[in-house]
């Protein structure tokens, strides 16, 4: 029985605190750093590229690897700017380093399984803003109905099923149907899917 391949994040990170802190996050895979910019023979052997982002400058360095491979930006500057610049370069995610080993672990574990590794917040903000500027050309490039769209904005805040449903003035199960439904019109597999897609399109 052949053993499965162990999943690799690169991480580019200078000063090493970046790496330091997913090392303590224990995420399942290995774990490579490089000080300096990545060589073409790097991502070839990687599932996912991460980089430490110091200071506002170190986007001109990332911006052809976020163009060549999923990758993830992980700041230490705490600037919510920078998360609505990593979804305007088409970053793969955003994590501030602030958060807990946990949330870290957790959403590098979805980017090495396909889904972008933003946090509610960000994408709930996103979502609100683009509602809010370009509802009409977003919802028909999306066919989304408005109640569609104002599901998935809920389902960008985190809310659940009964969040949704409360905040909507419908049942529990009315809000899950809508939940569904918006997933199959989106052919996306889950919510954070779902918040992504939206924001792909509008």
């Amino acid at each position: 029985m052949a053993l499965e391949r162990r999943q690799s994040i690169l991480v580019w990170d200078e000063s090493g605190r970046v790496f330091g802190a997913l090392r303590r996050s224990a995420v399942p895979a290995s774990l490579w750093r490089v000080s300096g910019k990545p060589q073409n023979g790097d991502l070839e052997q990687v599932d996912l590229a991460v980089v430490a982002l110091y200071r506002s400058s170190d986007w001109k360095k990332f911006a052809a690897l976020v163009r060549r491979t999923r990758t993830v930006i992980v700041s230490t500057t705490s600037d919510r700017r920078d998360a609505a610049r990593a979804l305007a370069s088409g970053a793969f995610g955003y994590v501030d380093l602030g958060v807990s080993s946990r949330a870290m672990r957790r959403a590098l574990v979805s980017a090495l399984r396909g889904e972008p590794a933003y946090s509610r917040a960000v994408l709930g903000d996103r979502i609100r803003a683009r509602l809010g500027t370009a509802t009409s050309g977003g919802a028909r490039r999306l066919e989304l109905t408005p109640r569609q769209r104002e599901v998935v904005a809920l389902i960008a805040t985190g809310a659940s099923d009964k969040e949704i449903g409360t905040a909507l003035g419908i049942a529990t199960a009315t809000a899950q149907k809508h939940v569904t439904r918006l997933l199959k019109r989106l052919d996306v597999p889950n919510r954070a899917a779902a918040v992504a897609a939206t924001l792909i399109s509008t």
